[in-house]
């Protein structure tokens, strides 16, 4: 990390305090208070968890103000010792690296869930007002005297500033008694709480109207919403009206002008328009239900009961139910809004629900707040201990997955990698990893998206298949499916041939367990070097190697790199045999011979079991050469010989006869391995 000197660290810790200043002023109620200080005091200090606890002397009991990291809960009993505790540190604060014997119940799982290390008592005068508890920050440093300063100063901020919300809310309940129109409003406000509580779009039409009939004492009324291409309004709901057969259209007088004046009307007995008539009713009051400049409908009510019978409507119940139609349209539109964009939801979810690759997303503060099921199965995590948590510390085992991510944040620009090691699940676990940013349709940066490709399968596969088949074979084939398929290419290669001279009359002298020994010993250093030289280990036959060179992956070196191999291999038999003669066991002999020419290559075989090779005279008479080979012999071909003669010296040797040849052949010898 980088250090800030101490002026810096003043200056940073004023603005912050001045940004305390400024919630406290705008700040409407406690709630708002709550948040804003937290918010402040977790960024101050650096802390991704915290929470303020507010006590109910009358109540004995503690309610979670504000939370970051900490599960929502119910007002819950404080321990027994809480206020007696809190008030010997009312002016200081308490370090819970461990937990205090007196923490018990529900307060000691807040705090152990959320690892928090200091609790600030909230006390006013001897009035015991709750607790402010930090978690760790967020590289697990040491709270400095100064932050442990600060939080006290803020505590003492915020422990002023609950006092003054809790005299203020005393004397509105006051006047709130003392102000019946006040009361009648509150209680408007009470009911359009509780419709816009209300999601399904049809639950909150019969809420809605079954709230205007009882407020305003009405026997019967219904809500008329447009019909879809066509002028009829229909009822949506209805209360106490059991057959409605009218056809009410849109376009009557009335909703005229309802439109026209943007307000709702009254109708009595001495009006007798069209819409009385259809209805059969004569006491009539109507609002329109409007969101913004969209009209949903109409509410309608009959008939005001009294104790004195039937009366008419008044303005006041006209104010009251307009007033009530413009919330209840609010909450139709959202509930209509909610539903499109839970449908959508669910339908991303679906999709996200389906992949496998794991999708986690990141908010602006850097903490998960969504993950599909997938990521679930990846991490091998719950919801519960990857929600809410901060990524420096989900990937804390992951230095290169941060990396990527803070790279994201930095730059706003996508950052990926394939083939990372994560050691969040495993030591074998292996993973691509995409960040993105997380764009809003403002264009504005919203937080980061992670995608978590799971190939540790894939990669078992791989490791395990290069075990028997060279490297180049394998990247070849999982790179290209059509490389699976049966058939073959001709292309140039260069084909080595070693053979251990007198094996099978050596193994005679030694058990099966020596000579499975002897070969794993030779066959270990032999293949390293092939696959040092990027050779293709095509197969093994007893003691024999076959080694090709230019296929499936083809180079200007092929020759130069087949050379090499086997003058090395010869190095590393001498050095071998120093070991054997040690351990008194009989020395390794081997022949070597090399050829270059055209070869068919690919896979032969069956759809179920095929193998990759090369075949033809090209391969047959490198066998030959290495037959020919004495121990400890290279013999290359004259194709062989052009190849390399500038970099290795040779002796030139008679013409041999081999097998399936009319005319001898002219064979080449490496001079002292060089």
């Amino acid at each position: 990390m980088i250090e800030t000197s101490a002026t810096d660290q003043l200056d940073y810790y004023l603005t912050s305090l001045d940004e305390l200043g400024e919630i406290l002023i705008d700040a409407e109620q406690s709630g708002s208070v709550g948040k804003g200080i937290l918010r402040l005091t977790l960024g101050t200090v650096m802390a991704s968890k915290g929470a303020i606890f507010l006590y109910n002397q009358k109540k004995d009991e503690l309610s979670i103000l504000a939370s970051q990291g900490l599960k929502k809960r119910k007002p819950f009993s404080p321990p027994k010792k809480l206020p007696d505790q809190s008030e010997k540190h009312r002016y200081d604060h308490i370090k819970l690296d461990k937990t205090p014997q007196w923490i018990t119940g529900e307060l000691k799982k807040c705090i152990t869930e959320s690892d928090m290390k200091i609790l600030v008592p909230l006390f006013h005068k001897d009035h015991m007002l709750g607790v402010l508890c930090v978690g760790k920050k967020f590289m697990g440093e040491i709270f400095t005297e100064a932050e442990l300063k600060i939080l006290e100063i803020i505590a003492n901020h915020l422990t002023k500033a609950l006092y003054n919300y809790e005299l203020i809310q005393d004397v509105e309940e006051k006047q709130t008694q003392l102000n019946l129109k006040l009361l009648e409003l509150e209680t408007l406000f009470d009911i359009s709480v509780a419709i816009s509580s209300v999601l399904d779009v049809d639950e909150l039409g019969e809420e809605i109207l079954w709230r205007s009939v009882g407020i305003l004492n009405a026997s019967k009324g219904m809500m008329l919403v447009p019909k879809e291409n066509s002028p009829i309004l229909e009822p949506n709901s209805s209360f106490n009206w059991e057959d409605m057969d009218a056809l009410i259209s849109k376009k009557l007088a009335v909703f005229k002008k309802i439109e026209d004046e943007k307000s709702g009307l009254i109708f009595t007995p001495e009006d007798k328009n069209s819409l009385q008539k259809k209805l059969g009713e004569y006491h009539i009051i109507i609002a329109p239900l409007r969101a913004k400049d969209n009209l949903l409908g109409y509410m309608l009510l009959c008939n005001k009961e009294t104790r004195h019978g039937v009366e008419a409507f008044t303005q006041t119940d006209l104010d009251l139910l307009s007033a009530l139609c413009n919330q209840g349209a609010v909450a139709l539109d959202n509930a209509r809004l909610f539903k499109d964009i839970t449908k959508a939801k669910q339908f991303n979810e679906s999709i996200l629900g389906s992949i496998a690759t794991g999708v986690i997303t990141l908010d602006p503060l850097g903490e998960i707040d969504s993950i599909n099921q997938a990521g679930l199965d990846i991490l091998k995590m719950s919801m519960d201990e990857i929600i809410g948590n901060h990524y420096m510390y989900l990937f804390e085992k992951d230095d290169e997955i941060l990396e990527l991510i803070q790279m994201a944040e930095l730059e706003n620009t996508t950052h990926s990698e394939i083939n990372m090691s994560f050691l969040t699940v495993s030591i074998e676990a292996v993973v691509n990893v995409s960040v993105a940013p997380r764009i809003d349709p403002d264009g504005n940066i919203q937080g980061l998206v992670i995608a978590i490709e799971d190939i540790s399968d894939v990669s078992k596969v791989k490791n395990t298949f290069k075990r028997y088949v060279s490297k180049q074979v394998v990247d070849e084939l999982l790179d290209d499916d059509a490389k699976l398929n049966l058939g073959g290419e001709e292309r140039e290669v260069t084909i080595l041939f070693s053979d251990i001279r007198g094996f099978t009359s050596m193994s005679e002298n030694m058990n099966p367990e020596s000579v499975v020994s002897t070969l794993n010993e030779y066959f270990s250093d032999m293949i390293d070097i092939v696959f040092k030289y990027n050779g293709t280990l095509d197969k093994i036959i007893g003691d024999e190697l076959m080694i090709v060179y230019g296929a499936p992956i083809s180079a200007e070196d092929d020759t130069q790199r087949a050379v090499t191999t086997a003058v090395e291999m010869q190095e590393q038999i001498t050095r071998l045999n120093k070991k054997r003669k040690k351990r008194k066991d009989a020395p390794i002999m081997v022949g070597i011979g090399i050829n270059r020419g055209v070869v068919v290559s690919g896979n032969i075989g069956s759809r179920d079991m095929m193998d990759y090779t090369v075949i033809g005279d090209t391969v047959n008479l490198g066998a030959r050469l290495c037959s020919a080979a004495g121990p400890g012999e290279i013999l290359v071909s004259p194709t062989v010989w052009k190849e390399t003669k500038k970099q290795y010296s040779f002796e030139k040797l008679d013409p041999i006869k081999v097998k399936g040849k009319k005319n001898k052949v002219m064979v080449y010898r490496i001079e002292n391995g060089k």
